[in-house]
């Protein structure tokens, strides 16, 4: 999944072992799965995933991984499952709400995501995943129009600022931000800046350069 949009948004990717197993039999099919996975054998990698899980239901990494294949060949109702099965199982492990959230701002649920980013991210800060929330919640106010919705995503803006985020993402969302508190000029300043991040022929670059005439003239300068 690569379209644009106002955020960085994390490409699915498999997981090694993040949660203990004491079951041999569960970690050596989950290995031999993972194996698989890495040569793009999806159908002997799922044997593997569904003998580890079918071993040792909590190895939650198992399946993720399954859900991961489930969702690659457009299975959604298999994968979401597995995901909501892996938040049960293990609900403060970062794993299973991050790629649960994806799941679904990938579906357009964007209040169940940005719920599964925020406890992502009580687990682990991430600069990209605070930017990424914020460009939800920027969308979200867009929708329903409710502050409380800017003022976390300018928090969220912020932690990722100070993390020391040099993304293009974070100027292109500060401006967004700029922009639906009525600060047009600042949010002029901030597309300038994430242009100067982006490639020149990108459809990102295209989008700030469009933003940046469209404020200017609005500005009339």
């Amino acid at each position: 999944m690569r379209r644009f949009v106002a955020a960085v948004l994390y490409l699915p990717c498999f997981i090694y072992a993040s949660n203990a197993s004491f079951n041999p039999q569960a970690l050596s099919e989950f290995h031999k799965g993972l194996n698989y996975h890495n040569s793009n054998e999806l159908m002997v990698a799922a044997m593997h995933y569904r003998k580890a899980l079918a071993a040792d239901a909590t190895l939650v990494s198992a399946a993720i991984n399954l859900a991961i294949i489930h969702e690659k060949w457009a299975e959604p109702a298999l994968a979401e499952k597995l995901y909501n099965e892996a938040v049960r199982v293990a609900p403060r492990l970062f794993a299973a709400r991050y790629n649960r959230g994806q799941f679904l701002q990938k579906k357009g649920d964007l209040p169940g995501a940005r719920a599964d980013y925020i406890a992502a991210l009580e687990i682990k800060p991430d600069a990209s995943l605070y930017i990424n929330l914020a460009a939800m919640e920027l969308k979200l106010f867009e929708q329903k129009r409710h502050i409380t919705l800017i003022t976390a995503a300018e928090k969220n803006l912020a932690a990722a600022e100070h993390m020391k985020s040099k993304s293009p993402a974070l100027y292109f969302n500060r401006a967004r931000l700029m922009e639906l508190k009525n600060f047009p000029a600042r949010a002029r300043v901030f597309y300038e800046e994430a242009m100067r991040h982006y490639e020149p022929l990108s459809a990102e670059y295209r989008t700030c350069l469009l933003r940046v005439d469209r404020l200017s003239r609005q500005l009339g300068n």
